[in-house]
């Protein structure tokens, strides 16, 4: 950065700061752009580079805080700042975080590198050009007795699609059973509307979506939900407070962009939490099951999706879907509090994670057959269409016997 645009940068976030009010943005941005020795973790210096990059942007003011972690080979940049949702100049600069990582994994012959790098410019924003973006913009006024300050969890999924959130969040804002706060939280007993996105339409300048207002619509967004590979949760927003967004969740399909199979999405979603809000533990109990999804190696199987401590490498069998969260503080000023806490780090989800490898295991004793392998949606995208063009050709038509008998033939 230029001295003179620094020195643009600094007043403004000193106008920013005046007040008690301050409006921020909180950012989470990943992609996988390289790994060690196939789709493992990133390299050491390709966190370094971004993470060099982050401080000497929080030093010249175009972020207020930020933290870059991994969850398998995926880079996941979590920033607050005061330039809103779908900033070009936040955008801008993921991607050159992303860009620069490429050019170290490049160097140091890591797999994939820039794989999520489907475009070779993004315009504006990076929506659309490969990376995972979810992005909530809000008020933080503390004097505002509902919410003096922040906390919100950030989940990473690595080797699955946007619509292996469906399920927890529904199961957090449409489901008692699992979210005792539904009714015994007055403000969150008003509902919420959700937002559902049809991940398989394919128009890059439009997108298609429906909003759902719950507890009323409830059997409508299930019936939505159900299909994980085509429709996923984006947004949730309270109807307490109507213009406060709750959720928001990378709700994008690779490809559909590459118009080929180029990995799994990899999502993430980010939850303000607390108060008017779910608490964190409503949010996780979810992923005690180890629901199935599609993603897996190759991105083509079923399989149980696994809570995992944060900066997780993929060692396991299988190329097992992963899911890591980060709970983090936010000050009245936007900064983090310092630390963050990882929830699946802790050992009380070893059983949980020794249950979801069984599961794995024997749901891949099954192979390629039947609802073990990925729908045809999702096999559209592998090269096994190749093959079953070329067998087509090879079909016949045979006359069956019902012709014979009406014909004496």
């Amino acid at each position: 950065m230029t001295e003179a645009f620094c020195k643009v940068l600094r007043y403004f976030f000193e106008v920013y700061n005046e007040g008690t009010m301050k409006r921020v943005t909180l950012s989470v941005i990943k992609a996988d752009v390289g790994s060690v020795g196939g789709h493992t973790k990133p390299h050491e210096k390709m966190l370094k580079e971004v993470r060099e990059m982050v401080a000497e942007a929080k030093f010249n003011k175009l972020l207020i805080d930020a933290d870059v972690k991994y969850t398998g080979d995926d880079i996941c940049l979590i920033m607050s700042h005061a330039w809103g949702a779908n900033a070009p100049i936040i955008h801008k600069f993921a991607w050159d975080c992303f860009k620069a990582a490429t050019r170290v994994a490049a160097a140091e012959g890591c797999y994939g590198a820039g794989q999520d790098l489907l475009v070779d410019a993004p315009s504006g924003n990076v929506r659309g050009a490969g990376p995972g973006v979810a992005e909530i913009e809000f008020v933080l006024d503390k004097n505002n007795k509902e919410r003096p300050v922040e906390s919100f969890l950030v989940f990473a999924g690595d080797k699955c699609g946007p619509g292996m959130f469906n399920l927890p969040l529904y199961q957090t804002f449409c489901d008692p059973m699992h979210d005792g706060g539904l009714l015994l939280n007055p403000k969150m007993n008003k509902g919420f509307k959700l937002s559902v996105i049809d991940m398989d339409h394919k128009d890059r300048d439009h997108d298609r979506i429906i909003e759902l207002e719950v507890p009323e619509k409830t059997w409508d967004v299930a019936a939505l939900l159900r299909d994980m590979d085509r429709f996923g949760i984006e947004a949730v927003y309270s109807r307490y407070q109507p213009n406060e967004q709750i959720v928001a969740v990378s709700a994008m399909r690779l490809h559909n962009i590459a118009g080929k199979y180029t990995g799994k999405d990899d999502p993430v979603a980010l939850v303000r939490t607390q108060g008017m809000f779910p608490a964190p533990e409503e949010l996780i109990e979810p992923y005690l099951l180890g629901h199935f999804v599609s993603g897996d190696a190759r991105g083509s199987h079923v399989m149980p999706i696994m809570p995992v401590a944060i900066n997780t490498t993929v060692a396991g069998a299988y190329c097992l879907p992963i899911v890591s969260c980060m709970a983090y503080s936010m000050n009245e000023d936007g900064y983090f509090s310092g630390e963050g806490v990882d929830i699946f780090g802790n050992n009380v989800w070893e059983a949980t994670r020794q249950k979801i490898v069984r599961k794995a295991e024997e749901f891949r004793r099954q192979g390629f057959f039947g609802a073990t392998m990925a729908g045809n949606a999702e096999l559209a995208y592998t090269g096994i269409v190749e093959a079953l063009n070329k067998l087509d050709h090879g079909f016949v038509l045979r006359r069956g016997s019902s012709y014979k008998e009406e014909t004496g033939k």
